[in-house]
């Protein structure tokens, strides 16, 4: 029997993560959640995102397909996940935000239960389920090493990006592009990279490691390496410009790290969703931690005279967490454009 239905739920994940924003969940219902019974037919362990199928037989004794976008390979790792957690042929429960179409079978994975009652979470893992698995590490970072979560609830990840953007003061180029902006044009649908200042309070994980002359800052789920140059050298006579920039940092008094960087390529939505980005931007950051070195605060300000008419400012910050292990997955073409057939 499909045991379908639909009731409310307020959705209080305070849990600080790397969370699913990749592109928006805006087409789900993020205050409501629905059950549905039945077998798994497709696990499709993939970055971005993992996708499953699960096929309900209804009342009437037709058949129905739901499909399930679930966390990125790296969050569900953290949250206990392995590739075999869930096979094609597991009969299970499903819990998930349903679509805001009610006739497309497309929902926001929340829970998957086994038949052995074993439940595994794709955002979060309440306590009375095991706790918060990104437990504080021992000791705080002194030097700003370490693996760090960017600070914020996870409904504050999955909304926005299906909208122009708001707020951001555009010359008539900037405008020209808001006025013409869609969604299915995110660069990262393509699978590529992204740049800064996205890259700065993006989710999933990001690991710094200082060495002597720099910091290198990875991220789960992205070729790109950072490099903040701690020796105030200019570009090598070679330099290509990059979406990246080239990062030139110094420490104040205070123990502030201070980050200029220059030197971009034009850059499609290098700004801000729908906002391209030109080999004149200029990203001034100021990273300091808190007293007992478990938080960093970061701000940074974006000047590009071609498409802004004025400089624009951003606030946020990171927690640090226990080391975890990056996934390798290279991003899949087809998984990170699946959603639009739904859109």
């Amino acid at each position: 029997m499909n045991k379908t239905r639909i009731f409310s739920l307020n959705l209080m994940l305070l849990l600080t993560l790397s969370a699913h924003a990749h592109h928006s969940r805006a087409p789900f219902l993020l205050d409501e959640n629905f059950e549905i019974e039945g077998t798994v037919t497709e696990v499709a362990w993939r970055s971005p995102h993992i996708y499953m199928e699960v096929l309900a037989v209804n009342d009437d004794g037709s058949e129905t397909t739901w499909t399930y976008e679930g966390h990125s390979v790296a969050g569900l790792k953290r949250f206990g996940w392995t590739q075999d957690t869930i096979r094609v042929g597991d009969r299970v429960v499903v819990v998930a935000n349903p679509n805001r179409d009610p006739d497309k079978r497309f929902g926001l994975l929340d829970s998957i239960t086994r038949t052995d009652g074993e439940t595994f979470y794709s955002f979060r893992i309440p306590a009375s389920e095991g706790g918060n698995p990104l437990r504080r590490p021992l000791a705080g970072s002194t030097d700003f090493s370490g693996h760090w979560n960017r600070i914020g609830t996870l409904r504050q990840a999955l909304v926005g990006g299906f909208r122009p953007p708001t707020g951001w003061p555009v010359t008539a180029m900037g405008q020209s592009q808001v006025d013409a902006f869609t969604p299915d044009d995110n660069p990262s649908f393509n699978c590529e990279a992204t740049g800064l200042p996205g890259l700065i309070l993006s989710p999933y994980t990001h690991l710094w490691v200082r060495e002597e002359d720099r910091i290198v800052i990875e991220k789960d789920q992205s070729p790109l390496n950072r490099v903040i140059h701690l020796d105030g050298s200019a570009p090598p006579a070679d330099y290509e410009p990059n979406s990246l920039g080239y990062s030139v940092g110094h420490f104040e008094d205070d123990g502030t790290l201070v980050v200029e960087t220059t030197g971009f390529s034009p850059t499609r939505w290098g700004l801000t969703r729908g906002i391209d980005s030109s080999d004149r931007k200029r990203i001034t950051e100021r990273f300091s931690l808190d007293e007992n070195s478990y938080v960093m605060r970061v701000s940074y300000t974006v000047e590009d005279p071609v498409y802004l008419t004025e400089p624009v400012t951003r606030e946020g910050g990171y927690n640090l967490i226990p080391e975890h292990e990056f996934t390798e997955l290279p991003c899949d073409l087809e998984t990170a454009r699946r959603h639009l057939q739904f859109e």
